[in-house]
Formats: structure tokens, sequence, C-alpha cells
């Protein structure tokens, strides 16, 4: 009997592995292949790639005070909170795909008969069981499909996160330059007027020239002194904006930048919108949100469509009271299927008309936000257009006249030919010509830079 009991067990064991085995063939089989999307959302070598950039850390310190718009870029493309969180976002949508068109997990049970139920064969013990679920055929692949979807739309999330904190870092760069040279060229014709304050005290005191003249320029200069002082308020504001991109704590002082290199480039309004319509990623992963709401309206549609379940029972049983009974103690096993009934279909028709809803609301999300910006080009455009005339009319045509015009009314003045209010005021507007043309391109560059982040490429010179 005893040696009856361990063929038992020994039957078990082997039987239950056979079992163990032919589910996961069953699971293996009715698990759909499906192909993933080529694109990038999903790629683990583009993902691995960008993770090892963060792990290699900076190499650049922008401490050390000779930094280029180049070194600040890549420090915010590796430090910046709002890109580090696009990109775990993104990380978390693509480890989704790695299940979500997995089948659910089997089910083992066990049981044990608080009193034996006594068979002809003999008393049944124990019950071991295995079941697994299986959804409506494509279910799994449209429950893939949208974790792959909305990976490739985390992708081109975190790229527009990317190029917006580009922008962020250029237009406070060129802000930056621009007090810049605003303190520099005050600075410069604060210089210039004490230099003519004291061309009229000379002619004071020689009596060539009334005591106005003195006052008038020290007016002038006085003016000039509150409007540097007013802009040196304004560094520490300034460079904190670029700061808080960078993520850099307030000890680090970030110089003001010595030059700005502008590329003009030559716009046209129909390419560039062509191109933004292509490659904007904000629209890119509106598409690849409208495909998951797609593939999440054929999976509400399976809603009322049901689903299987597979199992198989093994009883343990012991031996018959009369041991020469045929077959004493064998084990039987139960093979079931199952299914369940969707008869709840006020619940599935809403399921499905809530998957139609969003999937409309992508798509005229999608809509709108390409008249957004087919509008946002026209702007920037115009803006970039506007900025580019006004950068070479002061460059070549009217801070060159103005300097001129300040060295004939400074001889005019020496020769006693012209006022004194003539000379400040040649000098005061060749000081605004100055800062307009400065502002002029800096307006240029942070209109390139913006039009950069709609497009979603750099602009080629033409």
């Amino acid at each position: 009997m005893i040696r009856n009991r361990q063929t038992l067990n020994i039957n078990l064991r082997t039987n239950w592995r056979y079992a163990v085995v032919t589910f996961l063939l069953i699971a293996v089989s009715a698990t759909t292949s499906f192909s993933e999307s080529s694109e990038a959302g999903t790629d683990r070598k583009v993902f691995d790639s960008l993770a090892g950039s963060y792990d290699k850390g900076i190499v650049f310190n922008p401490a050390d005070g000779n930094g280029t718009l180049e070194d600040y870029l890549k420090y915010a493309a590796l430090q910046s909170q709002a890109l580090r969180r696009a990109f775990y976002q993104w990380k978390a949508a693509m480890e989704k795909t790695g299940y979500a068109g997995a089948l659910p997990d089997p089910m083992l049970s066990f049981g044990y008969y608080i009193e034996n139920v006594e068979t002809r064969v003999g008393p049944q013990e124990k019950r071991l069981g295995l079941k697994q679920s299986f959804p409506w055929f494509g279910s799994l692949d449209a429950k893939k499909e949208m974790a792959v979807q909305q990976a490739n739309a985390a992708y081109r999330m975190y790229q527009a996160e990317k190029l917006k904190v580009y922008y962020s870092v250029k237009a406070a760069y060129y802000d930056y330059y621009y007090l810049g040279r605003d303190i520099a060229l005050t600075a410069e014709n604060m210089e210039l007027l004490k230099f003519w304050e004291s061309v009229a005290r000379v002619k004071y005191q020689v009596a060539l020239k009334q005591h106005p003249d003195v006052i008038k320029a020290q007016v002038e200069l006085g003016k000039l002194e509150d409007r540097l002082l007013t802009l040196k308020d304004k560094i520490e504001p300034t460079v904190a904006r670029l700061r808080a991109i960078l993520n850099l704590p307030d000890s680090v002082d970030i110089p003001v930048p010595s030059s700005l290199t502008v590329r003009e480039v030559k716009l046209d309004a129909d390419s560039l919108l062509s191109d933004a319509l292509i490659n904007n990623p904000n629209l890119v992963a509106m598409t690849h949100i409208i495909e998951r709401e797609r593939s999440g309206l054929r999976l509400a549609k399976k809603a009322s469509l049901p689903n299987f379940t597979v199992g198989v029972d093994y009883v343990q049983t012991g031996p018959a009271l009369d041991p020469n009974m045929p077959e004493s103690g064998k084990d039987p096993w139960i093979v079931g299927v199952g299914i369940n009934l969707p008869l709840w279909f006020g619940k599935n028709n809403a399921k499905k008309r809530e998957a139609a809803a969003k999937l409309l609301s992508a798509e005229y999300n999608y809509s709108e936000a390409q008249n957004q910006i087919a509008a946002l080009v026209e702007r920037l455009v115009f803006q970039y257009s506007d900025a580019a005339r006004k950068a070479k009319l002061y460059r070549d045509g009217l801070v060159p006249k103005a300097e001129q015009a300040l060295n004939a009314s400074y001889t005019a003045y020496q020769a006693g030919e012209m006022d004194f209010l003539n000379v400040l005021d040649a000098q005061r507007q060749l000081l605004d010509f100055q800062l307009q043309m400065e502002k002029a391109l800096s307006d240029l560059a942070t209109r390139q830079a913006e039009i950069e982040m709609i497009v979603g490429k750099e602009l080629i010179i033409q």
C-alpha cells in the first residue's frame, strides 16, 4: 500500500508538470503576435542612449564663466527638471508596452476535502486546479496598440519639451545679452556726455558760452546715471531667469554674454507651415493619441463579446476500501471550458460611446492645434522679417548716419555755429538707434529660436 501511495505521488508530480507545460503552451499560442511600431517611442536603444547621457553627468561647469550658448543648451538638456519629468513619463509609457498585451495571470487553486467524498475507487482527498482566461480575439492586440501609441506620444512630448527648454534658454540668454549691451552703451554714452560737459565747462570758464550749457549737460548726465542704475538692478532678476531654466543655485554667477551671432534666414511661410505640420512634436504626439483612441474604440467594441476560460483540475484520491477494486486510488483529471456572458448591454454600449467621444475629442484637438500653429507661423514669420528689416536698417543706415550727425554737431558746436542742445539731441538719437539695433538683433535671434521650436528642426540658411 505504501508503494502504491509513492507511485501515486510520483504520478501526481509528473502529471502536474505536464498540466503546467500544457497551459503555458496554450497561453503562448493564444497570445496573438504583435509587431511593435517602428517609432522611436518604443525603441529601447533610443531610450538607453538618452539614459546613458543622463548617467554620464555634466562636463561643462557654468560657474567657470566661459560658457557659450551651446554649452548652456547641453547643460539644460541634462539638468532641466521639466525635461527629466518628460523623460521618465516616456519611460513609464514604454515599460507599459511590455505587459499591455499579455494574458491575465492564470489562477491556481487548491482544495482540501474536510469530509472525504467516497467514490467507487476511493475517497477524494485534495483538489488542485489551474485556470486561464482568454479575452476575445483581437482584444490583446488593441490593448498593446494603445500602449505603443501612448509610448510614441510620450516620446514626442519629450522631444517637444526639449525644444521648449532650448527655446527658453535661448530667449533668456538673448535678453541677458541685450541687457548687457544696454548697460555698455549707456555707460559709453555717459563717458561721452562727461566729455561734452567738460567741454561746456571750459567754454563757460573762458566766457565763450553761457552757463546753461553746463547745466544741460549735467541734467542729461544725471538722467543717464539713473538709467544705468536701473539697468544694473535688472541684472539679478534677468540672470535668475536663466539660472532657473538651467536648474542652478543662486550662488552661481553667469557672466553677461559678450557677443551674439545671428544667422539671417530667408523664410517662406508656406514651407515653414508644411514643415511644422509634419515635424512639430506636439502635433505628431496628437496623431499617436488619435491612434491610441482608435484602438480604444476597437477594444470597447469587443466588450460585448465573451471571454473564454480554460481550466484543468486534478483530484487526489485515496485507495478504495476494497484493495482489490479495479482502478483503486485512481486520480481523476477534469478539463473545463467557461465563457462569460456580457449581458449588461447598457454598460457595454456606454463604453463604446465613451471611446467614440474620446476619439472625436482627440481629432478635434489635433485640428485645433493645426489651426493654432498655422496662425503662429504667420505671426512669427512677420515678427522675424520685421526684426531682420529693423536690424539691417539700424546697422547699415541709421546708426552710421547718427554717428556722422553727432560728429558734425560737435564740430559745429566747437566752431560756435550750433547750440549745445543740438549736440545733446544728436547723442540721445545715437544712443537710441544703437539700442534699437541691439534690440532688433536680440528679437531676430529670439524669433528664430521660437520658429525652430514650432517647426521642430533647425532653420537652414538659403
